[in-house]
């Protein structure tokens, strides 16, 4: 028998630790023998593309897993085994993916959460015969927010014994976007998903991130997020981001289809009469997308910029980024590459 381990569920997520992390069996008897049961139960899976290109050297610790509508990640690191599961019918927010959404079994339908049930059964049940398993479940969905942040207080190694809860020690994590500095059980404001302004009551979580109950829902934010006052027009969406992608999202549609009047018309409402540069990324050889995130190898595809906006991601990063002009010439603000 192996020495005892920890089981830890949390949402769509199982966590195997134990205590030894140089035990070197963990990758042979648990990582590697967790992937042949999982394989023999019809699941396909196969190491992550991303991480083997990136970062060939730990490749062999990262997987990825499919079978039906359903998809996992199955990762070792130190003394753990993580295992993450998420459905591709799931109802998605992220704009990354599924797999980075919150409440990932909620989402699911009724049918991929029983089978992420059954699966998280059949592991627990394979190791049981192979250690001494403690296995603890963090299902928190159906708590009250209040009762939640009380649960994560009380499990918290890093709270002030005396109060009970964690205290925030630096200015710079309580410092709030208007530049006040938040305190526990303030009246905040902030923008949520959809750039809607949510009003709430803040409490201390952990580095700079707060807790926030807005709604009766719980929310997990970033102090440079927060306004300790309320915005002067509450109506007014702060969707900058999404507005911009989405309008150049359907430039590009119109340019597809030919159709140069609307794509002229949505052109100027994003960009004015300004001219338009696009990001060339030099390790990626491809083009930065709308809002600097992701990449296009063909211009059909790329973010449009201003001048301005183009020009100063070029100069943060100058040895690898260029600035495409609308003729098509590359200009490189790193002396070293010209």
């Amino acid at each position: 028998m192996r020495k005892p381990i920890s089981v830890n569920i949390h949402d769509s997520h199982l966590g195997i630790w134990q205590d030894d992390a140089r035990d070197e069996t963990l990758r042979s008897e648990v990582y590697a023998e967790l992937i042949r049961r999982m394989r023999s139960r019809g699941w396909s899976i196969r190491r992550n593309p991303e991480v083997h290109h990136r970062h060939r050297c730990i490749s062999h610790n990262y997987r990825l897993g499919a079978r039906g509508t359903l998809r996992c990640e199955i990762e070792l690191a130190g003394r753990t085994v993580k295992v993450e599961f998420w459905s591709t019918t799931a109802e998605q927010e992220n704009r990354n993916g599924r797999r980075y959404d919150f409440d990932k079994m909620k989402r699911m339908a009724k049918l991929d959460r029983l089978r992420v049930e059954l699966e998280f059964r059949r592991i627990t049940t394979w190791l049981e015969t192979i250690a001494p398993v403690k296995v603890e479940r963090r299902d928190e969905r159906d708590l009250p927010a209040m009762k939640r942040i009380e649960k994560r207080y009380a499990e918290s190694w890093h709270k002030d014994k005396e109060l009970g809860r964690p205290v925030c020690s630096y200015d710079s994590n309580r410092r709030a976007k208007d530049g006040a500095l938040l305190e526990q059980g303030q009246t905040v404001w902030f923008a949520d998903l959809k750039g809607r302004i949510v009003r709430g009551t803040a409490y201390y979580n952990i580095n700079n991130m707060w807790w926030v109950i807005a709604g009766g829902k719980l929310f997990n934010e970033a102090c440079f997020y927060l306004l300790t006052a309320a915005p002067v027009d509450l109506r007014t969406k702060h969707n900058e981001r999404a507005r911009r992608n989405r309008l150049e999202a359907e430039l590009q549609i119109a340019v597809k289809r030919m159709d140069y009047q609307r794509a002229h018309v949505l052109k100027t409402i994003i960009f004015g009469t300004e001219q338009t540069y696009m990001i060339w990324a030099r390790d990626n050889q491809a083009y930065y997308r709308s809002q600097y995130a992701g990449y296009s190898s063909d211009t059909a595809g790329a973010g449009r910029y201003t001048r301005a906006e183009a020009e100063a991601e070029c100069r943060r990063v100058p040895h690898e980024l260029e600035m495409v002009c609308p003729d098509g010439t590359h200009v490189s603000f790193d002396r070293s590459a010209a």
